[in-house]
């Protein structure tokens, strides 16, 4: 469990405030992440570093980001160790950047896993989570920080590409182990902020007192539900707000209506229900059976979406029932 602080790479001179770190993670989204790093290098409260972790991207990310002059060299082939790259001072406006290039792709959990780390020990006070997609509006950090003195998990509001608010106000009933999802009710009452109880890495803005209570992000999960987790966890140490006004930008398209679901969305949100589960049981002992209940009709829901959307019925079965076989038996990180 982490502990303490050590002056590192992002600590201003002079000591003077909290520091701020961004950590984004990216795989084989290069356009995006540029979109993503322009928002950053735009905030009206400059972040006091970034770590950027390329999750072993194949289109061509480090040469983008050495023809751009984040790198000042490429990174080489290393089948076994994370490789780090220190930005040249003058790229994004000064800010220090420490660049890690995974040697296999670990998924988002492992990414955010390897990058808060580093970030924590590294001396931040604040740690920014997002992904490549992600770009921040200029005023957005600066916004969420005017809220640290409530709380030490923060959220921005999320605006997809057609300019919509995505509504994201809701909460994991403690029960059933079900979000529960609403049309952000508060914003369009004109509250400013909202509680709840779970956590998103599109923004997420952490405070290390956090990472020292719940640790770093669980990296089993390979992708989806790690950050839904440790918002949950977050929650029995401080309020998690989801503020109004700070804004991000989800740049990629969105699933929209009742849309086929993907093989690998199939097999791992199937599998990490079960691993939230069991963190979730630890966390709140009581309505287990309850909770084994839903996940069956989680089980159910995706069934009825292979049958009526589907063209390949047989291969999204195939998909799903090796996801209910590898969470009953424990089988986690990257599956697919």
């Amino acid at each position: 469990m982490p502990s303490g602080k050590n002056p590192g790479l992002f600590l201003s001179p002079d000591g003077d405030g909290d520091s701020v770190v961004a950590v984004v993670v990216t795989y084989n989204r290069k356009d995006l992440l540029l979109e993503c790093l322009a928002g950053l290098a735009r905030q009206s409260r400059p972040v006091d570093g970034l770590v950027l972790v390329d999750n072993a991207s194949t289109d061509g990310t480090p040469r983008l980001l050495h023809e751009q002059g984040l790198l000042e060299s490429l990174p080489q082939k290393n089948p076994s160790s994370v490789q780090e790259f220190l930005s040249h001072p003058k790229v994004m406006g000064g800010i220090p950047v420490l660049f890690l290039r995974m040697h296999e792709n670990t998924g988002g959990a492992g990414g955010f896993h390897e990058g808060l780390k580093r970030a924590y020990l590294e001396g931040a006070d604040w740690i920014w989570l997002m992904d490549d997609d992600i770009e921040p509006d200029p005023e957005c950090l600066a916004g969420m920080l005017s809220f640290s003195g409530i709380s030490r998990c923060l959220h921005p509001r999320k605006y997809l590409r057609n300019d919509v608010a995505h509504a994201w106000e809701g909460y994991y009933d403690l029960r059933t182990g079900q979000r529960i999802f609403q049309d952000d009710p508060s914003f369009r009452k004109g509250f400013a902020f909202c509680t709840t109880n779970t956590g998103c890495f599109e923004g997420m803005l952490v405070h290390r007192s956090i990472v020292d209570a719940i640790g770093y992000p669980d990296k089993r999960f390979f992708i989806g539900m790690d950050d839904s987790l440790y918002g949950f966890m977050a929650h029995f140490h401080t309020p998690v707000l989801y503020l109004r006004d700070p804004r991000v930008n989800k740049k990629a398209d969105a699933p929209t209506g009742y849309a086929p679901i993907s093989d690998r969305s199939l097999y791992y949100g199937m599998r990490n229900a079960f691993l939230f589960r069991e963190t979730f049981n630890r966390l709140v002992p009581e309505h287990r059976w309850t909770r084994t209940f839903f996940l069956g009709v989680k089980f159910f829901d995706y069934a009825l979406n292979i049958l009526q959307n589907r063209d390949r019925k047989i291969q999204g079965f195939r998909c799903l029932f090796r996801g209910v076989r590898d969470g009953m038996t424990g089988r986690f990180g990257k599956g697919l």
